[in-house]
């Protein structure tokens, strides 16, 4: 027969796993969302800045070397749609940011100069996609049209956040 030590012993731990068991759900937490706090809101759009900066060069010269046959459309694509996603990040962080009054007009004219971008970024992608099928780009005089155009209201925004803060 079992020993009273041994049975006690037993029960205790059967009692702690049941527990443990029962209190679980009360220790994972319901909202799993990631919050972004922000509590310097100069530094956050100067990091948020150069991260662009470094999505923008690598676009643009990787687009040259695109419309110079020195990359095909398809490699062109490839960094167009992972610049696009970092892009895409960085909007939903400065919308998250909640950023206060003052600068509330800084960081709406950033996230339309991110916006713009990407625009722009998709219009290459459009015109790569017609290299791709065989067109020249001398054909597609209206998309190189609308793709500097998204190009120029991304850096006009841009200036517009520099002027517009605090």
């Amino acid at each position: 027969m079992a020993s009273r030590k041994g049975v006690a012993i037993t029960i205790a731990v059967l009692v702690g796993v049941a527990a443990f068991a029962y209190s679980l759900p009360f220790l994972i937490p319901e909202d799993v969302t990631m919050k972004i706090i922000v509590s310097d809101f100069e530094e956050h759009l100067d990091i948020t800045k150069e991260k662009a900066l470094m999505e923008v060069t690598s676009v643009d010269e990787s687009f040259e070397q695109m419309i110079n046959d020195e990359i095909s459309p398809n490699d062109y694509i490839s960094i167009a749609e992972v610049s696009s996603s970092q892009i895409n990040s960085q909007i939903i962080e400065l919308v998250e940011s909640e950023a206060g009054d003052e600068w509330f007009d800084s960081y709406l004219n950033n996230l339309e100069s991110l916006r713009k971008y990407n625009s722009y970024i998709m219009e290459t992608i459009v015109l790569a996609n017609l290299l791709n099928d065989g067109n020249s780009i001398s054909d597609q005089k209206e998309l190189v049209t609308k793709i500097e155009q998204l190009k120029q209201e991304s850096i006009d925004y841009a200036n517009l956040s520099l002027s517009t803060r605090p």
